[in-house]
């Protein structure tokens, strides 16, 4: 498959008064019904940024209309700078930094954009129909981050209420995910991240019509220490571990980590066509070395044993699931490298990347299961800049 994505972006400020705006036009081609492709990666000509903002004060400034959001490490909310198709809101935020820009704090009210079309002819068919949001979906919350020395500290509370609408059963979730974050860097080259949310609420069994509502209590943790050796190669070390609860048969909960709007590219591969990894029952240790030689070049490779955190629940994104837990919890290893490179730099860049899903013994018994061999993936990207 080809897949193009075109982005036109323009700002104007004057004094304290901003406008933004984007168009991003989200194509695919060569792409047939067998494609596991949706509107995250084909969203034809669309509006994600359209907002206004004013700095009220040198530390106080608002913001209102379509926009992206990143929070953070961008886990649990981000705009997927890999992935085609936008993370947008409709809504409005407040921003407020201390007098030294130590201490920051972000406020907001949003309605997510719901990408259309959703079916699967219409999707590989380029068909164009305009996003739009509702009170049907909601996404508010706040940030806050602190700098301490060399410490740097987060917390946040995301909560998504969700309802049907006129033509989509939804499980009503009604999440509340509080969590924080935790990063020294490059301490004596030695650095280190911690980050930890807890997830409670209620939603729904099934989008079945009168289906029972379950309270939720689910979590999710990453943790990362990593040393940079000296030299010009700008080389780092790290030792990564990550988990995500899965749901567990035999309790009146729903356990199941929703990772919100959170992009994966970064912790757990390649998405598109790919993307079987992320932060939903899967329990995992890696390994990652990166370069960075030059603002010109940089690469990694990295390796990660998985395994589920619930043997009964779907592993991760795969779909994949043996109620009966009979198939355990060995997902298997998967092996992923990535090389970017600027052949004329801030106009032309190359971005090359490759997997490897090497299976485990859930994903080779689990009765679902349609392919037992392993997973190879690969692809590359060519970004032109105006």
């Amino acid at each position: 498959p080809l897949t193009i994505r075109t982005s036109i972006v323009a700002k104007y400020t004057r004094g304290r008064f901003r406008v933004g705006a984007e168009i991003r036009d989200s194509r695919g081609y060569a792409i047939d019904l067998d494609t596991p492709i949706s509107s995250a990666h084909i969203d034809p000509l669309q509006v994600p940024q359209l907002y206004v903002g004013l700095d009220v004060s040198d530390q106080v400034s608002v913001t209102a209309g379509r926009m992206v959001l990143n929070f953070g490490s961008k886990r649990l909310v981000g705009d997927p700078g890999w992935r085609n198709a936008a993370n947008a809101f409709t809504g409005a935020r407040l921003d407020w930094q201390g007098p030294e820009g130590k201490e920051r704090l972000s406020v907001f009210y949003t309605l997510p954009d719901k990408r259309h079309p959703d079916t699967k002819g219409e999707v590989i068919a380029n068909a164009w129909s305009v996003d739009t949001e509702g009170f049907d979906l909601r996404f508010w919350g706040a940030f806050a981050a602190a700098q301490r020395g060399p410490v740097a500290l987060e917390a946040y509370a995301f909560l998504l209420d969700e309802r049907d609408d006129a033509t989509h059963a939804t499980r009503n979730r009604h999440l509340r995910t509080f969590g924080g974050r935790l990063q020294v860097p490059e301490a004596g080259r030695w650095d280190l991240e911690l980050e930890a949310a807890l997830q409670l609420g209620r939603i729904r069994t099934s989008r079945d019509d009168g289906a029972p509502s379950v309270p939720v209590r689910a979590y999710m943790a990453h943790a990362e220490a990593g040393y940079t050796l000296p030299g010009s190669l700008d080389a780092r070390l790290s030792l990564q571990a990550d988990m995500a609860s899965g749901d567990k048969a035999g309790t009146a909960r729903h356990e199941r980590f929703d990772s919100l709007y959170g992009p994966r590219r970064s912790d757990w591969g390649p998405t598109s066509l790919y993307g079987p990894l992320g932060y939903s029952n899967v329990r995992s240790l890696g390994v990652r070395a990166q370069i960075a030689p030059s603002r010109r070049f940089d690469a990694f490779v990295d390796w990660r044993r998985l395994w589920l955190d619930s043997r009964d629940d779907a592993f991760a994104f795969t779909g994949i699931r043996d109620a009966s837990g009979a198939s355990g919890r060995d997902g298997g290893s998967q092996v992923q490298a990535r090389v970017r490179y600027w052949l004329i730099p801030k106009r032309i860049k190359v971005d090359l990347g490759a997997a490897w899903l090497d299976k485990g013994a859930f994903l080779k018994r689990a009765p679902n299961v349609q392919e037992r061999g392993d997973t190879h993936y690969g692809y590359g990207d060519i970004y032109f800049l105006f």
